[in-house]
């Protein structure tokens, strides 16, 4: 099986993440080739990505809003692949993927809306629009079959174009357009928030809302990392 780790690192407050995340998914994650758009030099670094392309950062929520069309910038090496999966660069790997292959799209259930639907695009003017939905999906991790995220991430790409044509953003930028796809186009595959486990979670995310998860429900294995807890590192 062969696998692509795509990931995007821009902007300062980002580049001290790069070489924790390889390391970690180098140990952790399943065999693959790691893809990382950055606009940063890498040459100096022990742990280095294996496909490096250097883009021009578009600041938050730019970025973000368009990983989509950034992955598409490498659709043509990417095609080639069985499995595709990307990772936030503020994250770890702290313990064996195991089975996140799927035949569709491997998605990750919220971390902060176990149980709920979250806070969906409730605009009808945007694309992303979904006020519907019954679980809530993390933008932080996901892939599966190449096939189909790649045509996921094309969807998306249009989407996005066309809110911007009516000069609107969705609540949650590409967060609220993967899980208006997802509504539509079931994933093959979903994954518990072990994998988009906040750093030092301590409950957190029950207080006030009627719901709660007990760390002990889901051991981590891919860790989201607090920033601003890195900001001074």
């Amino acid at each position: 099986m062969k696998t692509a780790l795509v990931t995007i690192a821009t902007g300062k407050r980002y580049y001290k993440f790069i070489e924790p995340l390889i390391k970690s998914a180098r140990k952790y994650f399943v065999p693959a080739d790691i893809f990382l758009w950055t606009d940063r030099l890498v040459d100096d670094y022990k742990e280095r990505p294996d496909f490096i392309t250097f883009i021009e950062g578009r600041g938050y929520p730019d970025e973000t809003l368009h990983r989509y069309h950034t992955f598409l910038t490498r659709e043509n090496e990417l095609s080639k692949y069985d499995q595709i999966f990307y990772c936030d660069i503020d994250a770890i790997f702290v313990a064996p993927v195991g089975d996140i292959f799927s035949d569709g799209i491997t998605a990750t259930i919220h971390p902060g809306f176990i149980g709920t639907c979250g806070t969906p695009e409730n605009r009808p003017q945007s694309t992303a629009y979904c006020p519907d939905i019954k679980m809530y999906f993390c933008g932080g991790f996901n892939g599966g079959n190449a096939r189909a995220y790649l045509d996921m991430a094309k969807k998306i790409k249009f989407n996005v174009d066309v809110d911007k044509s009516k000069d609107i953003t969705a609540i949650w930028h590409d967060e609220s357009h993967l899980n208006r796809f997802l509504y539509f186009n079931p994933p093959a595959k979903i994954l518990s928030p072990s994998y988009c486990y906040p750093e030092d979670y301590v409950d957190a995310y029950s207080k006030g809302r009627g719901y709660s998860w007990n760390p002990k429900d889901y051991p981590p294995i891919l860790v989201v990392l607090d920033k601003t807890k890195h900001d001074n590192c």
